[in-house]
């Protein structure tokens, strides 16, 4: 009858509709084979063999090589890469655990990010690490990720081995960053505030803005050569010269050779620390950014007159001549502790700093931001009250 027709109907739809969904979906294995295992079991105990590594997507090529222990960025003239960076990935490889098997069929990697690198709008990463001249530890490319499951602190990727069609679900962390200037070692100096005893500045114009102070513990540096009744807009003004080189890192790097800038300098800085340390800093511009050089020397000089200093200081507090000064910690809440006047550094801690720094700064010109260059280079007029300024 029509009733048991429309029901045969029906199910032969239902059966035939199972029947495509089964020809087209992809084997789910019920026990999956190699879920837990790492996607390259024999990468870890190799880990330290790496020597190059070459990070492709469709927009950026990143290539890392290492030489002496040395992991350096390609695209950036060699300069030494951010090792935490290089760990960071080698190591993610290595942990890459199976999760489950995805799709064999190219037509379908797009879909979850896996087409090559090359193809038009690709989004995928291909990642190639190699030990010594040949020997490949890891081959893949990187596609679409989510939160795992399993691990809130893990993404799932989805991946696939160069040469294997098989594309696969695993867990782990990588790295998301793959422009060259993101895989540098950024940082150009540190220098703890209480080190620094003076700065000199000498511009162009041939002014020169000195600023100093005579002990660690003193909150503020004095800026020399004030005229009477002038006075200076704040104090962090003038601290804001010393103090910016307390911490600086980089934009972008070139070799000095490829830079491209006048021979010229725009001013030159000389720091000097309480221990003798040296820094000079030019800045170059070129179009509309801001390159600067750096070199390290000892200041014997300076490093003497502060330790005769503390000398007929020790002398005084023994025979009971000093108690208190204004530079005494104890009368400025802001002074730096005697903890931290312990960083002060023996002559022979600084003539390694010293070269410990040139041998990283030699050659290269550094890309800072232009508020770096500014704070370091300004002149009287830019720090005394307005109606003090000089008139030129």
């Amino acid at each position: 009858n029509m009733k048991n027709s429309r029901h045969i109907i029906i199910l032969a739809s239902i059966a035939l509709i199972f029947i495509i969904a089964t020809f087209f979906s992809e084997p789910t294995n019920i026990q999956i084979s190699g879920a837990g295992e790492k996607l390259y079991p024999e990468f870890l105990p190799r880990v330290n063999d790496a020597t190059y590594i070459k990070i492709q997507t469709n927009q950026e090529t990143l290539t890392l090589t290492k030489s002496q222990d040395q992991w350096t960025v390609k695209e950036n003239d060699n300069y030494p890469a951010a090792i935490n960076k290089v760990r960071e990935l080698v190591l993610g490889v290595g942990n890459l655990k199976l999760v489950e098997p995805k799709t064999k069929k190219p037509e379908n990697y797009a879909r979850i990010g896996l087409q090559d690198v090359t193809e038009e709008g690709a989004t995928s990463t291909h990642i190639t690490i190699i030990a010594g001249s040949d020997k490949k530890l890891a081959d893949l490319i990187i596609g679409n990720n989510k939160p795992a499951k399993s691990d809130a602190s893990q993404k799932s990727y989805y991946v696939r081995k160069v040469n294997d069609p098989q594309s696969w679900l695993v867990d782990g962390n990588l790295p998301d960053k793959w422009q060259p200037k993101d895989w540098l070692d950024v940082d150009i100096i540190e220098i703890p505030r209480e080190r620094i005893q003076q700065v000199k500045v000498s511009h162009e114009d041939g002014e020169i803005v000195y600023i100093h102070r005579d002990n660690p513990n003193a909150r503020d540096f004095t800026l020399e050569s004030l005229q009477p009744g002038e006075q200076v807009t704040a104090p962090y003004e003038v601290n804001n010269i010393a103090t910016t080189f307390t911490k600086m890192t980089f934009d972008d790097v070139v070799s000095a050779a490829n830079a491209g800038v006048s021979d010229k300098p725009v001013y030159t800085a000389i720091l000097t620390t309480f221990d003798g340390l040296e820094i000079t800093f030019e800045p170059f511009a070129k179009d509309d950014k801001h390159f600067a050089r750096y070199s390290a020397g000892f200041n014997d000089e300076a490093a003497q007159r502060y330790q005769e200093t503390l000398s007929q200081k020790e002398s005084a507090e023994k025979s009971g001549e000093a108690t208190t000064t204004p530079d005494t910690p104890a009368a400025d809440p802001h002074a730096a502790s005697d903890k931290k006047k312990l960083e002060l550094k023996s002559v022979k801690e600084v003539k390694q700093e010293v070269e410990l720094y040139n041998k990283r700064w030699q050659n290269w010109l550094y890309q800072l931001p232009e508020f770096r260059v500014k704070n370091i280079g300004k002149k009287k007029a830019d720090l005394l009250k307005k109606d003090q300024r000089p008139v030129h």
